[in-house]
C-alpha cells in the first residue's frame, strides 16, 4: 500500500508540474483530480485485497491440505523405522505403545506385568521388544533399528485386534 501511495503522490506532483509549466491552470486542476481519483481507487483495491489483521487465509482446498500433511507425517514416521534404535525409541515406540493400549480398549491390561504378558502374546517376543513402552534400550542407541519390515508386521498385528 505504501508503494501505491508513493507512486500516486509522485504522479500527482508530476502532472501538476507539467500542467503549470504549460500555463494551463484549469487543465492542471482536472489532471490532478483525475490522477488523485485513480490513486485513491488503487489504494482502495489494495486494502480490500489484503487480509485483515489477525485473519488467517484459509487454504484453497482444506481436504487436499489435510491429506498432504497426513502423507508427509506418515512418510516421516516410516523413515524413522529405518533409522537408529534411538530414532525408533524416540519417535515410533511411544506411538506404537499408545496405539497398542488404545486398540486394547476396555480390556486393556493395567499393570506392567499384564501389559508385558498381553504384548508378548499379541506380538511375540521378537516384535514386543520394539513396542514395549518400558523397553527403550539403554545400550547402543546408534545401532540400527528394526526396519520397515518390523514396523509393517507390528502395524498388521495392531490392525488384527
Amino acid at each position: 500500500m505504501r508503494r501505491v501511495a508513493v507512486i500516486g503522490i509522485l504522479l500527482v506532483a508530476a502532472l501538476e508540474a507539467i500542467a503549470l509549466r504549460a500555463g494551463a491552470p484549469a487543465a492542471s486542476l482536472i489532471a490532478v483530480g483525475a490522477s488523485a481519483a485513480v490513486v485513491i481507487f488503487a489504494m482502495r483495491r489494495t486494502v480490500d485485497a489484503a487480509p485483515a489483521a489477525g485473519e488467517v487465509a484459509a487454504p484453497l482446498n482444506s481436504q487436499e491440505e489435510m491429506l498432504r500433511r497426513w502423507r508427509l507425517r506418515t512418510e516421516t514416521l516410516v523413515s524413522w523405522a529405518d533409522g537408529s534404535c534411538a530414532d525408533w525409541d524416540r519417535h515410533l515406540r511411544p506411538l506404537l505403545a499408545r496405539e497398542f493400549v488404545h486398540v486394547s480398549g476396555p480390556r486393556a491390561p493395567r499393570g506392567h506385568a499384564e501389559i508385558e504378558a498381553a504384548g508378548a502374546a499379541m506380538f511375540g517376543a521378537d516384535l514386543w521388544r520394539w513396542v514395549d513402552p518400558a523397553g527403550a534400550r539403554a545400550g547402543d542407541p546408534d545401532g540400527p533399528g528394526p526396519g520397515r519390515g518390523a514396523l509393517e508386521r507390528i502395524l498388521t498385528r495392531l490392525e488384527q485386534l
